[in-house]
């Protein structure tokens, strides 16, 4: 059976008395604590973070509404519910005023029994669905982030496996035109060199790292067209993507097949359709878009 703590912040004994008795009655397997004033309902609240406080309007120190408005203000305290202990002649602007502050209830002196036990019921029902709710959200946050964390590893090993191939063509391609330069009648030696030129120039890998890309930075190509003051290129996009992802110059020149200077001119090409200024960080505002 789920226990409880309630926290009843009331000056007078014999208010706390009725009310600690009614409460009782309500739920079997019960903490209660008491404060004395304001004050001391925010500090005992802070401390042993209550299912729910019912606080009473006029007290020393600190009366309920500020307490109200101290507890609201505390990222430690703001979600646990209040209900406010009236006397009979507050008006319709006073429970207003206690709405406002933060007040998810209240009840009127004389205290009527079954009126505070049905009133505690409820705001403790739904102070569990919400916290329920608040814990089924962080859990579906938690997992989309070991989802997306997972993803960014994922692409991270396909992007290294990517340019570690693309070196390996680059070099035995390199090596394959040594041999047929020097020995050009070897039979079938063109063939194998167009064969690594299509490896190399294959547009699988780019097909694969979108699928991947597009998988954690959603929506991104739509948002750096709309930054864009002109169209941009294939080439232009793959360029921006990479640089999202984080690569150095040199791995988007080994996954774009292109040279160090043909990326220095795809910056400055980049930089001309989205008005970034030469004195502005190019990667650091496409990690923004």
């Amino acid at each position: 059976m789920k226990s409880y703590k309630i926290l009843i912040a009331n000056d007078q004994n014999v208010d706390f008395l009725v009310i600690s008795s009614y409460i009782k009655l309500t739920i079997e397997n019960i903490e209660i604590i008491r404060a004395e004033n304001g004050r001391i309902a925010y500090e005992k609240a802070k401390e042993f973070l209550p299912d729910l406080i019912i606080m009473d309007w006029e007290m020393p120190e600190l009366d309920g509404i500020e307490a109200i408005k101290k507890l609201k203000g505390d990222d430690d305290t703001k979600d646990i519910p209040v209900i406010m202990v009236t006397a009979v002649n507050k008006s319709t602007e006073n429970l207003n005023t206690a709405f406002n502050a933060g007040a998810v209830d209240f009840v009127r002196y004389p205290i009527d029994k079954t009126e505070l036990q049905a009133r505690i019921k409820s705001v403790l029902l739904i102070s569990l669905y919400y916290k329920e709710m608040v814990n089924a959200e962080k859990m579906a946050r938690e997992l989309l982030e070991e989802i997306i964390e997972r993803k960014k590893i994922e692409l991270s090993l396909l992007t290294l496996t990517s340019i570690h191939k693309r070196n390996l063509l680059s070099e035995l391609k390199k090596q394959v035109d040594e041999v047929r330069e020097e020995n050009p009648g070897i039979r079938g030696i063109n063939r194998i060199y167009s064969i690594i030129k299509s490896y190399e120039e294959s547009e699988s890998d780019w097909m694969v790292f979108e699928k991947h890309f597009e998988e954690i930075h959603n929506g991104f190509f739509e948002r750096l067209e709309k930054a864009s003051a002109s169209e941009l290129s294939q080439g232009e996009r793959r360029f921006a993507a990479f640089i999202r992802s984080g690569l150095a110059s040199d791995q988007i020149a080994k996954m774009m097949n292109i040279s160090m200077e043909g990326v220095k001119k795809n910056r400055y090409r980049l930089r001309k359709k989205l008005g970034i200024e030469t004195s502005e960080n190019l990667d650091k505002i496409i990690e923004s878009i």
